[in-house]
């Protein structure tokens, strides 16, 4: 034990006690685990401010990821067949066939494009839609019937879009005045029995099929009031834009550039908001859809960014909370020529 002597006036010492080396040991264990206490406070609650206020956007990431990895998986199948002069192939109701040249050809479809408006891909399916509409095929495998399970590459129909409406999965023991009126990122998928592509030549006639009026559809995630597909060629290719506003059509004979080919990639483009914001939304507007997305926005392809930018703004300006994700996709299955189908 240390300690210190002085001498009192008449001459006698005294002794005054220190700490001993184990007591400041103890204090200064006592302290640290103080700190790392008050450390571990502060980082639970930094932890939890960033858990909510990204969990908000967790359902539409996973759909954004889950819609771009199918997007890439999208396939055309083209192989060469005859056609005459005019471009026409041979089809079971031909009466005569003049064969003149070797063209691309392919049974299945890609098409995107504005989902709403008298000319949009949904026109036809009585829906409320926001941006883009894309459908396509991909071998996911998906069957009606146990014998054709562990066929991976069995063709499969898919889409997406952007619809307003209740929630349809509502329990049906809910009061009747229970609503959930959402934006909410939908998906079509047909199984490989039900295909309907090939029992049509136009892609309109395909989209009445495979999104009837009334179509039962599968939400991917709720409160997405964007979507965009824009079609590009590859980052080495200078030709012109494939898809100046946003429609892409590989059935489209008028096109014999686009005509049974797969666009080289894709810039997908999705705009959500929390949960909260559409809550607020919900009881301001009931079952009429909040025109979040001014009809004068994304006509162009060319002012796309622009009008992200826009956007962002509005929404800010209403205070309502919401993230933008976006990407290129590669097409894997895209065998990309410049040169026409003829």
């Amino acid at each position: 034990m240390w300690s210190f002597s002085r001498l009192r006036p008449d001459g006698r010492s005294t002794s005054t006690q220190g700490l001993t080396v184990i007591e400041v040991v103890i204090t200064l264990a006592i302290v640290i685990m103080v700190m790392v206490i008050v450390l571990q406070g502060v980082t639970a609650v930094e932890q939890s401010w960033k858990s909510t206020a990204t969990s908000s956007f967790t359902e539409a990431e996973s759909g954004f990821e889950s819609m771009a990895r199918n997007l890439a998986s999208a396939t055309l199948e083209p192989y060469w067949d005859y056609a005459d002069s005019s471009g026409a192939f041979r089809t079971n109701s031909t009466s005569t066939f003049t064969p003149d040249h070797l063209a691309r050809r392919s049974d299945l479809d890609f098409v995107c494009g504005p989902g709403n408006g008298t000319n949009g891909l949904l026109a036809g399916s009585g829906r409320i839609t926001s941006g883009s509409a894309v459908f396509f095929m991909q071998p996911a495998g998906y069957s009606q019937t146990l014998a054709n399970t562990g066929m991976e590459r069995l063709l499969n129909a898919r889409g997406y879009f952007v619809e307003f409406g209740d929630d349809s999965d509502v329990p049906s023991f809910f009061p009747a005045t229970s609503h959930r009126w959402r934006w909410r990122l939908k998906e079509v998928r047909q199984e490989a029995e039900a295909l309907q592509v090939f029992t049509v030549s136009k892609s309109s006639d395909w989209m009445g099929k495979l999104v009837a009026p009334g179509a039962i559809t599968s939400v991917v995630a709720d409160n997405v009031i964007l979507l965009i597909v824009l079609p590009e060629r590859s980052a080495s290719d200078s030709g012109t834009p494939l898809a100046q506003d946003f429609r892409y059509d590989s059935r489209d004979d008028g096109n014999p550039l686009t005509r049974h080919q797969l666009p080289p990639r894709l810039r997908l483009v999705l705009m959500a908001m929390d949960e909260a914001s559409a809550q607020i939304l919900a009881q301001q507007n009931g079952s009429n859809p909040p025109g979040l997305v001014a009809a004068n926005l994304f006509q162009q392809a060319s002012s796309l960014d622009t009008d992200l930018v826009t956007l962002d703004a509005t929404l800010t300006a209403q205070k309502i909370r919401h993230r933008l994700f976006q990407r290129e996709i590669l097409l894997n299955g895209a065998a990309w020529s410049n040169t026409t189908s003829q």
